[in-house]
């Protein structure tokens, strides 16, 4: 069965990058999780550097469900409103939080991620043209 990981990077709970999660959520074959950024228990990477030389990370929280749902998933999809050109700040922390993969590759010289993951972006702007 396919698992697909969608990162809402959304504070809008009924917002447009809500709804068109909730439209890719109705055409998905298999199995997805949704992870609300904003209302996980996520901290953002203190640099502490435990991941240079260990493998996962030193914080203790919902991102360690993450990090294996990232290994058990076959596709991941960010989905994010863009707020002053950036993703929201919520959605930056989680994203800090996969430097134990890159440290894993490029420091430790490991295979942080086996299985080979297919992607996608949804980034929604918006505005009143002022």
């Amino acid at each position: 069965m396919t698992k697909t990981l969608i990162l809402n990077g959304s504070p809008r709970e009924k917002g447009n990058t809500v709804s068109l999660i909730d439209r890719i959520t109705g055409k998905i074959a298999g199995e997805y999780r949704v992870v609300d950024t904003y209302r996980c228990d996520i901290s953002p990477c203190l640099d502490c550097r435990y991941c240079w030389e260990n493998n996962g990370c030193a914080i203790n929280d919902e991102m360690q469900e993450i990090y294996q749902y990232i290994q058990e998933c076959d596709n991941i999809l960010i989905a994010s409103p863009l707020y002053f050109l950036e993703l929201t700040g919520r959605l930056l922390d989680v994203g800090s939080r996969l430097q134990t993969f890159f440290c894993a590759r490029f420091f430790r010289k490991e295979k942080p991620i086996i299985k080979s993951k297919k992607g996608a972006i949804i980034l929604v702007g918006g505005g009143k043209g002022i």
